[in-house]
């Protein structure tokens, strides 16, 4: 990321949940701001018909719709289990690397015991205030907490926000972790099994390495980390199962599921009939702290 700019691949997944929303019927993610959350640049592409008509090819699907479903159905298994959580009565919604996501806008006004606390380099975050002021007035329980991720540690920047340590909270980070060194990511894990209190679930997604790739699945993640370093932020975040598995045991997570890209596909896309399927180069993974 480009120093004193907002994040260009966070304003990426939400033109890509733009188009989902525009192109898919029903979309994998509903997500009506989803446009509105998008650069001026995302929407004059996005309203490109004949543009879109090339989207929607068969050969197109099978290469970039492969990233369409891995970034709407992350939000959508996130969303998931978030409300599964809030209906037990979790009061507390850590957004990590929060980006250009509208839940702000989509549903913490409906959820007004609930505190939000979105977490983002300052950057992005001054676009997104931006964005969201410009939609509508921001909720009042929304609490932005700026954070530089490899040089900031995940329980100093909440200390100085009204997160309370002692409640059970749910944590969400998507699209993140590829950006950052394996080091980094666990590190933060580790430092947040240290403060948030016991049984509070943490769901992330990650990226498997290159090699365990096969078919176009290879080459077309090898296009998209191109793409990624042409917006300096390299994909550099590759995590092996098993032993990712193995480091979560030892610094005190259960892990309650860890979902390939088949089981994606399973769950949240095989009934559709434009033939949509989730890439197998990422995973998405529910943990509870012990």
């Amino acid at each position: 990321m480009k120093k004193e700019s907002a994040s260009q691949t966070a304003q990426a997944a939400a033109a890509i949940r733009a188009y989902d929303n525009l192109s898919n019927q029903p979309p994998i993610f509903h997500d009506a701001y989803a446009l509105m959350m998008t650069s001026p640049a995302w929407r004059l592409l996005l309203s490109n018909k004949a543009l879109l008509r090339v989207f929607k090819t068969q050969m197109f699907r099978r290469t970039f719709g492969l990233l369409v479903a891995q970034v709407a159905a992350r939000s959508l298994y996130n969303e998931d289990w978030l409300f599964e959580a809030l209906d037990r009565g979790v009061k507390q919604y850590v957004i990590i690397g929060a980006g250009l996501d509208s839940f702000a806008l989509r549903a913490a006004a409906h959820y007004p015991e609930l505190k939000i606390y979105e977490l983002d380099h300052p950057d992005t975050q001054a676009l997104k205030i931006k964005t969201l002021s410009q939609l509508g007035k921001i909720p009042e329980n929304v609490e932005f907490v700026p954070i530089n991720f490899e040089l900031e540690k995940l329980s100093d920047a909440l200390r100085h926000s009204s997160y309370d340590a002692n409640e059970i909270a749910y944590f969400s980070w998507l699209g993140t972790t590829h950006y950052l060194k394996p080091e980094t990511t666990l590190s933060t894990l580790r430092d947040l099994t240290a403060f948030a209190a016991s049984e509070s679930e943490v769901v992330f997604d990650y990226s498997i390495p290159y090699q365990n790739l096969k078919g176009i699945e290879r080459p077309a993640a090898m296009m998209l980390s191109q793409v990624t370093h042409l917006f300096n932020e390299p994909i550099i975040g590759f995590f092996d199962t098993e032993h990712l598995h193995n480091s979560l045991w030892n610094i005190g997570y259960v892990i309650v599921e860890d979902m390939s890209g088949k089981d994606i596909t399973e769950r949240y896309l095989a009934w559709r009939k434009n033939g949509m399927h989730h890439t197998d180069a990422t995973h998405l993974l529910r943990l509870q702290i012990a």
